[in-house]
């Protein structure tokens, strides 16, 4: 294209973009607040530890939490409305676009028939991990206060087909 180029392989972007695995997106339809507002929002939330509010574009910011717990709890509500403008949150990821929906969401998963050492969250993690990342674990399948099923909560990649079965083996 006879203009000065950086050609970097997509391992060393995703290598480059580990810092931002917590970061997400606030997407204004409407109307976006100023930036005041919405970090005076983030303030009242009162969420643990730094974090950093920044603008993206005239529609879209950036919530980096440090903490996972924030990032989860940012992330599940999936909606929050600042001064009466919803802020729809998604995952940022390497190729965002502006115009272009993420498909990577927050979503409850069950799990049936665990035999009780699966309850622990280490075992939980590596299950949840055939499904994408862990996020949370129920309470109740923390405490066994229901040993008939474990639910957890995970980043799941919606388009893809869900997996309705995961065979535990020795």
């Amino acid at each position: 294209c006879g203009e000065p180029a950086l050609r970097m392989s997509r391992q060393d972007m995703l290598v480059l973009s580990e810092p931002f695995c917590n970061a997400l997106v606030g997407r204004f339809a409407y109307s976006k607040p100023p930036m005041e507002v919405i970090r005076k929002f983030v303030i009242s939330l009162g969420l643990k530890g730094d974090y950093l509010v920044g603008l993206l574009d005239f529609s879209h910011v950036l919530l980096l939490p440090a903490l996972e717990e924030n990032y989860t709890r940012l992330f599940v509500r999936q909606t929050w409305f600042v001064q009466g403008s919803p802020m729809a949150i998604s995952k940022w990821s390497l190729d965002f676009k502006a115009n272009k929906e993420v498909s990577i969401a927050p979503v409850w998963v069950t799990f049936s028939d665990l035999p009780l050492p699966f309850f622990r969250k280490q075992q939980l993690a590596k299950l949840a991990g055939v499904l994408g990342r862990l996020l949370r674990v129920d309470a109740a399948t923390t405490d066994l206060r229901r040993p008939s099923i474990a639910r957890v909560l995970v980043e799941v990649d919606v388009p893809t087909k869900p997996i309705k079965r995961i065979c535990i083996r020795d």
